[in-house]
């Protein structure tokens, strides 16, 4: 599971994105101890997920209460169609235009 489809679609819309990951499900790779039983387990990636939940809602409340400016208009993703359509525009129909104004707004 990825965040891709997220990612492409933000820049496309012109959208500055961030991701957070948590991670909790470590059993999926990290060996452990085979007397575990599952529900011991499952305790295990609960807490972890709450754990992971708890730092983020941490990150979160320090970048919205931090000084730092969250939007910019320099910032290179609100201009990423800056170059989508190459073509020379007196080359573009006007029809064609209609349907690609939002390029080129």
């Amino acid at each position: 599971m990825t965040a891709m489809p997220e990612a492409k679609l933000a820049r496309e819309a012109q959208i500055c994105y961030a991701l957070i990951a948590l991670a909790s499900d470590y059993d999926c790779w990290k060996p452990h101890k085979t007397q575990k039983n599952k529900q011991t387990l499952l305790k295990e990636i609960i807490g972890n997920l709450q754990t992971a939940t708890n730092n983020c809602l941490e990150l979160i409340k320090a970048v919205l209460t931090g000084k730092r400016e969250l939007v910019s208009e320099d910032c290179h993703c609100r201009n990423s169609l800056a170059l989508a359509v190459w073509t020379n525009q007196s080359q573009i129909k006007m029809a064609d235009e209609e349907k690609l104004k939002v390029l080129f707004e």
